[in-house]
């Protein structure tokens, strides 16, 4: 960034803050999404790529037009100085991809919030000592006066080092039943076995190996197998496995409503 070298221990606390802005709570976000009638994916990346164009240029009246009213608000309050604008156009550049595929865009049911999910490819940054990077992302956006507003993005991690479980053995008898627990987050996979349910779930750097009941019992219960599908926020109870903090046997299941 031309007039700024490598950020310093005096800056860290606006950077903080703006990273702190643009993260947000994406469990809050992101439930209670369904598919939507139209899909939005290209306006979304449009402009995304627009405030990824004028963070480039400096242009930080165009990236603030491009955010949502709140985060406007918060930005101009905290900008005021030289050497903070020039902090937010370095937070810009940082969260700026090489390039990037959109994988899923999910809405609310009202319409009014939408998160696009992507996988982006992250130049070497010596401003932020970052090195060259993949990462997946959540990039969320309100409608404001029928128009798409930029809230938040969120860093979601390389899914190439992601923590899985070292096997997927289901063993009902390592469940610890002595201990009651929940569990939630991103539902990447499901594969309905002989017996038993399998649903992969995401949690930031960690994949969690999760149990239910076979599919029949599950629709026996009145689970929605329309809503246990990748993508979806869900919430599990049920008992921690006795050894593998990274397998859980669920007794019941539920989607997160926002």
């Amino acid at each position: 960034m031309q007039g700024a070298g490598p950020i310093t221990k005096e800056d860290l606390p606006m950077l903080q803050k703006l990273f702190a802005l643009a993260a947000g709570l994406l469990f809050c976000v992101t439930a209670g999404y369904t598919a939507a009638a139209q899909d939005p994916t290209a306006e979304l990346t449009q402009i995304f790529d627009a405030y990824n164009a004028a963070a480039k240029a400096g242009e930080v009246d165009k990236m603030i037009s491009l955010r949502t009213a709140e985060v406007r608000k918060e930005v101009r309050r905290d900008i005021k100085k030289k050497e903070d604008r020039e902090l937010f156009v370095l937070l810009g550049r940082s969260q700026t991809p090489e390039s990037y595929e959109a994988q899923h865009v999910a809405v609310a049911r009202d319409g009014k919030t939408a998160t696009l999910y992507i996988l982006a490819q992250f130049a070497a940054m010596p401003e932020v000592e970052r090195p060259r990077s993949r990462m997946e992302a959540a990039i969320t956006f309100n409608k404001e006066n029928n128009k798409w507003k930029m809230k938040s993005l969120l860093p979601l991690g390389d899914p190439d080092k992601v923590t899985r479980p070292k096997d997927l053995n289901y063993n009902p008898k390592a469940a610890d039943l002595d201990r009651e627990g929940s569990i939630g987050g991103r539902i990447v996979k499901i594969e309905f076995k002989p017996g038993y349910t399998l649903v992969m779930v995401r949690v930031m750097d960690e994949e969690n190996a999760v149990f239910l009941p076979s599919k029949e019992k599950l629709q026996e219960s009145g689970m929605s197998l329309e809503e246990l599908v990748p993508w979806n926020i869900f919430e599990f109870s049920g008992h921690p496995h006795k050894k593998d903090k990274l397998k859980f046997f669920a007794t019941s299941g539920k989607m997160v409503e926002e």
